[in-house]
């Protein structure tokens, strides 16, 4: 591998050799933006991921946007950062999807039992021990009849212009009583 200074002339005649099938200009081009690829491999982390591993897949990212790139699309280097920002990123993505954090999360069987975890055998629930009818019971008689009105805003059965045109009352007015509303449903269900 030669050392050089990389010119907009020789980079364009490396990758017209890489399109025609020079490892040697391809290894010579990736040589030169190796300081790039250190920089994206130090940006992100993908677990299990080695310097090897990202060596190959700038290697192959390098090739491929040799292979896309067209000399209308910009400078070449910048194309190559954005298509390796974007491979990095997908692998991060692909690392964290949801579907698959519950294997990085997981242990084995025996693990868990060789760390004195059992398994659990009964069903938790967290329903409610009074119905909400109950608590809607022992609230009402306490709210006047602009919280009732506010309430009824609140839950979606009346719209809040027709109570203010058929009320005659302003729109502060049943903000307020929305906020008392609010505060006496907290006392109810939170005593």
């Amino acid at each position: 591998m030669q050392k050089f200074e990389l010119t907009p002339e020789i980079e364009a005649e490396l990758i017209k050799q890489i399109k025609a099938g020079s490892d040697d200009a391809l290894e010579n081009l990736f040589h030169y933006y190796q300081p790039l690829v250190n920089n994206v491999k130090c940006k992100y982390y993908v677990r299990g991921y080695d310097s090897q591993d990202w060596q190959q897949d700038a290697l192959i990212e390098c090739y491929q946007a040799v292979m896309a790139y067209e000399s209308s699309k910009g400078r070449f280097g910048s194309y190559f950062k954005k298509r390796l920002d974007n491979h990095a990123k997908t692998l991060i993505r692909r690392d964290q999807a949801y579907r698959r954090k519950t294997l990085t999360q997981s242990i084995t069987f025996e693990t868990a039992i060789k760390n004195g975890l059992t398994p659990l055998n009964q069903q938790f629930s967290a329903d409610s021990k009074i119905p909400m009818s109950e608590y809607f019971a022992e609230l009402i008689p306490k709210l006047s009849d602009l919280e009732k009105l506010s309430l009824l805003i609140s839950i979606g059965t009346l719209q809040q212009e027709e109570v203010i045109k058929k009320f005659q009352i302003e729109q502060m007015t049943i903000i307020r009583a929305r906020s008392r509303l609010i505060q006496k449903m907290r006392k109810t269900l939170f005593k």
